[in-house]
Protein backbone atom coordinates (compact mmCIF):
# COMPACT_ATOMS: atom_id res chain seq x y z
CA UNK A 1 0.00 0.00 0.00
CA UNK A 2 0.78 3.63 -1.05
CA UNK A 3 1.50 5.30 2.56
CA UNK A 4 1.49 8.70 1.29
CA UNK A 5 -1.90 8.30 -0.70
CA UNK A 6 -5.15 8.02 1.79
CA UNK A 7 -7.34 4.96 1.74
CA UNK A 8 -11.06 4.97 1.28
CA UNK A 9 -13.05 2.54 3.85
CA UNK A 10 -16.78 2.81 3.72
CA UNK A 11 -18.62 1.58 6.49
CA UNK A 12 -15.90 2.90 9.18
CA UNK A 13 -18.00 3.26 11.92
CA UNK A 14 -18.55 -0.34 13.05
CA UNK A 15 -17.60 -3.28 13.02
CA UNK A 16 -14.54 -4.86 9.92
CA UNK A 17 -14.80 -1.36 8.22
CA UNK A 18 -13.81 -0.06 12.09
CA UNK A 19 -11.65 -2.46 12.37
CA UNK A 20 -9.75 -2.01 8.91
CA UNK A 21 -9.35 1.43 9.62
CA UNK A 22 -7.93 1.14 13.39
CA UNK A 23 -5.12 -1.29 11.73
CA UNK A 24 -4.44 0.81 8.96
CA UNK A 25 -3.68 4.23 11.20
CA UNK A 26 -1.59 1.65 12.95
CA UNK A 27 0.29 1.08 10.46
CA UNK A 28 1.17 4.41 9.62
CA UNK A 29 -1.36 4.68 6.50
CA UNK A 30 -3.77 7.39 6.10
CA UNK A 31 -7.32 6.78 6.15
CA UNK A 32 -11.24 8.49 5.20
CA UNK A 33 -13.71 6.68 6.63
CA UNK A 34 -17.61 6.93 5.34
CA UNK A 35 -20.47 6.39 7.06
CA UNK A 36 -23.62 7.94 8.39
CA UNK A 37 -22.23 8.46 11.99
CA UNK A 38 -18.49 8.80 13.06
CA UNK A 39 -16.98 6.35 14.59
CA UNK A 40 -15.24 6.78 17.94
CA UNK A 41 -11.98 7.17 16.98
CA UNK A 42 -9.58 10.08 17.37
CA UNK A 43 -6.24 9.83 15.15
CA UNK A 44 -4.78 12.39 12.99
CA UNK A 45 -4.22 10.10 10.16
CA UNK A 46 -8.26 9.52 10.41
CA UNK A 47 -10.40 11.61 8.27
CA UNK A 48 -14.14 10.93 8.82
CA UNK A 49 -17.06 11.93 5.68
CA UNK A 50 -20.22 11.24 6.70
CA UNK A 51 -22.55 9.71 4.02
CA UNK A 52 -25.48 7.88 3.11
CA UNK A 53 -24.14 5.90 0.58
CA UNK A 54 -28.23 4.71 -0.19
CA UNK A 55 -28.92 8.32 -1.47
CA UNK A 56 -27.28 9.10 -5.01
CA UNK A 57 -26.89 12.70 -4.71
CA UNK A 58 -24.66 12.73 -1.75
CA UNK A 59 -22.70 9.70 -3.40
CA UNK A 60 -22.28 12.28 -6.33
CA UNK A 61 -20.93 14.84 -3.86
CA UNK A 62 -18.67 12.52 -2.29
CA UNK A 63 -16.64 11.25 -5.27
CA UNK A 64 -15.68 14.87 -6.32
CA UNK A 65 -14.50 15.29 -2.40
CA UNK A 66 -12.64 11.98 -2.79
CA UNK A 67 -11.07 12.81 -6.02
CA UNK A 68 -9.59 16.19 -4.12
CA UNK A 69 -8.17 13.43 -1.81
CA UNK A 70 -6.46 11.12 -4.62
CA UNK A 71 -6.76 8.00 -2.80
CA UNK A 72 -4.57 5.16 -3.31
CA UNK A 73 -7.01 2.61 -2.26
CA UNK A 74 -10.85 2.10 -1.96
CA UNK A 75 -12.10 -0.98 0.15
CA UNK A 76 -16.26 -1.07 -0.02
CA UNK A 77 -16.95 -2.71 3.17
CA UNK A 78 -20.12 -0.54 4.19
CA UNK A 79 -23.39 -3.08 3.82
CA UNK A 80 -27.46 -3.21 5.19
CA UNK A 81 -29.46 -6.46 5.62
CA UNK A 82 -33.19 -6.32 6.14
CA UNK A 83 -34.18 -9.65 7.11
CA UNK A 84 -37.21 -11.08 7.97
CA UNK A 85 -41.14 -12.36 6.38
CA UNK A 86 -41.07 -9.35 4.26
CA UNK A 87 -43.94 -10.83 2.02
CA UNK A 88 -45.71 -9.85 4.70
CA UNK A 89 -45.29 -5.62 4.09
CA UNK A 90 -46.54 -3.06 2.35
CA UNK A 91 -45.97 -2.61 -1.33
CA UNK A 92 -44.43 0.63 -0.23
CA UNK A 93 -42.31 -0.73 2.56
CA UNK A 94 -41.18 -3.87 -0.01
CA UNK A 95 -40.17 -1.39 -2.22
CA UNK A 96 -38.27 0.90 0.16
CA UNK A 97 -36.14 -1.77 2.13
CA UNK A 98 -34.98 -3.56 -1.64
CA UNK A 99 -34.12 -0.21 -3.12
CA UNK A 100 -31.86 0.69 -0.53
CA UNK A 101 -30.32 -2.55 0.03
CA UNK A 102 -29.81 -2.67 -3.56
CA UNK A 103 -27.88 0.97 -3.25
CA UNK A 104 -25.83 0.17 -0.39
CA UNK A 105 -24.52 -2.96 -1.11
CA UNK A 106 -24.64 -3.03 -4.93
CA UNK A 107 -24.90 0.74 -6.75
CA UNK A 108 -22.95 2.27 -4.13
CA UNK A 109 -19.36 0.36 -4.49
CA UNK A 110 -19.89 0.18 -8.19
CA UNK A 111 -20.39 4.05 -8.21
CA UNK A 112 -17.47 4.32 -6.49
CA UNK A 113 -15.15 2.01 -7.60
CA UNK A 114 -15.55 3.25 -11.31
CA UNK A 115 -15.54 6.65 -11.12
CA UNK A 116 -12.29 6.57 -8.12
CA UNK A 117 -10.49 4.04 -10.80
CA UNK A 118 -8.71 6.49 -12.75
CA UNK A 119 -7.47 8.43 -9.95
CA UNK A 120 -6.47 5.46 -7.68
CA UNK A 121 -4.77 3.49 -10.64
CA UNK A 122 -2.05 6.57 -10.36
CA UNK A 123 -0.24 4.63 -7.97
CA UNK A 124 1.91 1.78 -8.15
CA UNK A 125 -0.03 0.26 -5.50
CA UNK A 126 -3.83 1.34 -6.38
CA UNK A 127 -6.21 -1.28 -5.26
CA UNK A 128 -10.04 -1.79 -5.12
CA UNK A 129 -11.30 -4.00 -2.57
CA UNK A 130 -15.16 -5.33 -2.48
CA UNK A 131 -16.27 -7.05 0.37
CA UNK A 132 -18.60 -9.65 -0.14
CA UNK A 133 -20.21 -12.59 1.76
CA UNK A 134 -20.87 -16.22 1.03
CA UNK A 135 -24.41 -15.04 0.15
CA UNK A 136 -23.52 -14.27 -2.68
CA UNK A 137 -23.01 -18.34 -3.57
CA UNK A 138 -25.82 -19.73 -1.59
CA UNK A 139 -28.67 -17.05 -0.71
CA UNK A 140 -31.56 -17.73 2.37
CA UNK A 141 -34.87 -16.66 1.43
CA UNK A 142 -34.87 -14.38 4.84
CA UNK A 143 -32.73 -11.87 2.77
CA UNK A 144 -33.60 -12.05 -0.68
CA UNK A 145 -32.14 -8.44 -1.73
CA UNK A 146 -29.28 -8.32 0.07
CA UNK A 147 -28.10 -11.61 -1.11
CA UNK A 148 -29.22 -10.54 -4.66
CA UNK A 149 -27.58 -7.52 -4.11
CA UNK A 150 -23.70 -9.71 -3.12
CA UNK A 151 -24.56 -11.64 -6.23
CA UNK A 152 -24.47 -8.57 -8.48
CA UNK A 153 -21.24 -7.07 -6.67
CA UNK A 154 -19.11 -10.57 -7.35
CA UNK A 155 -19.84 -10.13 -11.09
CA UNK A 156 -19.31 -6.28 -10.74
CA UNK A 157 -15.91 -7.25 -9.01
CA UNK A 158 -15.35 -9.45 -12.20
CA UNK A 159 -16.03 -6.81 -14.57
CA UNK A 160 -14.39 -4.00 -13.09
CA UNK A 161 -11.39 -6.39 -12.71
CA UNK A 162 -11.67 -6.59 -16.94
CA UNK A 163 -11.91 -3.01 -16.97
CA UNK A 164 -8.62 -2.55 -14.75
CA UNK A 165 -6.59 -4.28 -17.40
CA UNK A 166 -6.12 -0.90 -18.87
CA UNK A 167 -4.15 0.48 -15.93
CA UNK A 168 -1.22 -1.93 -15.14
CA UNK A 169 -0.60 -2.65 -11.74
CA UNK A 170 -3.96 -1.46 -10.57
CA UNK A 171 -5.44 -4.54 -7.81
CA UNK A 172 -8.90 -5.36 -8.27
CA UNK A 173 -9.82 -7.53 -5.24
CA UNK A 174 -13.05 -9.77 -3.65
CA UNK A 175 -13.07 -10.56 -0.10
CA UNK A 176 -15.53 -13.19 0.70
CA UNK A 177 -16.05 -13.84 4.40
CA UNK A 178 -17.64 -16.16 6.52
CA UNK A 179 -20.06 -15.19 9.20
CA UNK A 180 -18.51 -12.42 11.32
CA UNK A 181 -19.83 -11.66 14.68
CA UNK A 182 -21.08 -8.03 14.08
CA UNK A 183 -24.17 -5.48 15.35
CA UNK A 184 -25.98 -7.22 11.78
CA UNK A 185 -25.34 -10.68 12.81
CA UNK A 186 -26.25 -10.25 16.49
CA UNK A 187 -28.28 -13.04 17.54
CA UNK A 188 -28.26 -15.27 14.03
CA UNK A 189 -25.30 -18.13 13.39
CA UNK A 190 -22.55 -20.11 15.01
CA UNK A 191 -18.71 -20.22 14.90
CA UNK A 192 -18.49 -16.58 13.92
CA UNK A 193 -15.49 -14.91 13.57
CA UNK A 194 -14.41 -12.01 15.12
CA UNK A 195 -14.24 -8.42 12.83
CA UNK A 196 -10.67 -8.32 13.87
CA UNK A 197 -9.92 -11.51 12.06
CA UNK A 198 -11.63 -10.63 9.41
CA UNK A 199 -10.24 -7.53 9.09
CA UNK A 200 -6.07 -8.69 9.14
CA UNK A 201 -7.08 -11.56 6.57
CA UNK A 202 -8.24 -8.71 4.18
CA UNK A 203 -4.77 -6.59 4.64
CA UNK A 204 -2.96 -9.87 4.40
CA UNK A 205 -4.67 -10.64 1.31
CA UNK A 206 -4.24 -7.06 -0.22
CA UNK A 207 -0.52 -7.39 1.12
CA UNK A 208 0.03 -10.07 -1.21
CA UNK A 209 -1.90 -8.39 -3.61
CA UNK A 210 -4.54 -11.23 -4.06
CA UNK A 211 -7.63 -10.71 -6.55
CA UNK A 212 -9.36 -13.39 -4.35
CA UNK A 213 -9.34 -13.17 -0.68
CA UNK A 214 -10.96 -15.88 0.98
CA UNK A 215 -11.29 -16.16 5.10
CA UNK A 216 -11.85 -19.10 7.50
CA UNK A 217 -15.49 -20.89 6.31
CA UNK A 218 -15.33 -19.27 3.12
CA UNK A 219 -12.63 -21.16 1.68
CA UNK A 220 -13.91 -24.64 2.02
CA UNK A 221 -17.40 -23.35 1.21
CA UNK A 222 -16.44 -22.21 -1.81
CA UNK A 223 -14.32 -25.18 -2.74
CA UNK A 224 -17.67 -26.90 -2.06
CA UNK A 225 -19.42 -24.44 -4.13
CA UNK A 226 -17.33 -24.87 -7.14
CA UNK A 227 -17.66 -28.45 -7.29
CA UNK A 228 -21.90 -28.67 -6.02
CA UNK A 229 -23.60 -25.45 -6.17
CA UNK A 230 -26.49 -27.47 -4.69
CA UNK A 231 -24.68 -28.90 -1.88
CA UNK A 232 -23.07 -25.97 -0.55
CA UNK A 233 -26.29 -23.95 -0.50
CA UNK A 234 -27.59 -27.19 2.16
CA UNK A 235 -23.90 -26.93 4.07
CA UNK A 236 -24.85 -22.92 4.37
CA UNK A 237 -28.32 -23.20 5.26
CA UNK A 238 -27.73 -26.13 7.77
CA UNK A 239 -30.07 -28.40 5.72
CA UNK A 240 -29.01 -32.06 4.47
CA UNK A 241 -30.54 -34.16 1.23
CA UNK A 242 -34.04 -33.93 1.77
CA UNK A 243 -34.64 -30.98 4.19
CA UNK A 244 -34.15 -28.50 1.62
CA UNK A 245 -36.82 -26.34 3.04
CA UNK A 246 -35.20 -25.83 6.65
CA UNK A 247 -33.40 -22.30 6.63
CA UNK A 248 -30.33 -21.71 9.39
CA UNK A 249 -30.12 -18.06 9.60
CA UNK A 250 -26.65 -16.75 8.60
CA UNK A 251 -25.18 -13.50 7.28
CA UNK A 252 -22.39 -10.87 6.65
Amino acid sequence: MDERRPIVVTGASRGVGLELVRHLVAQGQPVIGIAREAPDLQDPLFRFISCDLSDRGAISALVQNLVQQNPGGLVNNAAVQTEGDTVTLSTAAIAAYIGKELDVNLAAPLILSTALMPVIAKGPEGFICNINSCLALAPKTAAPAYCAAKAGLSNATFALHELARAWPGLLVSEVLLPLVDTDMTAGRGKGKISATQAAKGILDGLARRRTAIRIGGARVLYALWRLSPNLARMVLRGARPGQAGHVRRVGS
